[in-house]
């Protein structure tokens, strides 16, 4: 891969902006054969404005293609997840997101998407196993007061407080 210092920024840019408008375009896997991690980078950057402005599904594509890519990029496969779940798209949100909470079972905030995907796909029993689970890890390694509140406000939703 090569460094940032070994080609500048406008140059790093103007490539992901080529990647952009080959993906707009049906772009293919020797398309992106020089892909390095500042693409992946900028490609990111890109996808998270697109989410930060409500275009979910540009936001997805722009993720997929980083997988496509890099296949094991969990920060891509956590916003093609959130894009899919702001979407309503829960079913395959939760394909991702499981991927994500393997790779990264340390998370909490990957388990409490989970669970909120389960709520909206009526699964209560698993949103209230999962949220067993989520207490019991932060029993041991107690964490900010951000996900007991969470979790408190999802059992509060089931009615299970």
């Amino acid at each position: 891969m090569q460094s940032i210092k070994d080609s500048g920024i406008s140059e790093i840019i103007s490539r992901a902006e080529n990647i952009i408008d080959e993906l707009n375009d049906g772009a293919t896997f020797s398309s992106s054969e020089n892909f390095t991690d500042q693409i992946a980078e900028a490609l990111y950057t890109h996808g998270y404005i697109q989410y930060q402005g409500g275009r979910y599904e540009d936001a997805a594509n722009t993720f997929g293609y980083i997988i496509f890519n890099d296949p094991i990029n969990i920060r891509a496969i956590r916003g093609l997840a959130s894009s899919l779940q702001m979407q309503g798209r829960y079913s395959q949100a939760l394909f991702f997101l499981n991927f994500a909470a393997l790779a990264d079972d340390d998370n909490a905030d990957v388990s409490l998407q989970i669970v909120e995907c389960f709520l909206r796909l009526g699964q209560r029993r698993d949103a209230l196993a999962l949220l067993g689970k989520i207490e019991v890890a932060l029993a041991k390694d107690p964490k900010d007061d951000y996900f007991k509140k969470r979790v408190d406000g999802f059992r509060s939703l089931l009615g299970d407080k």
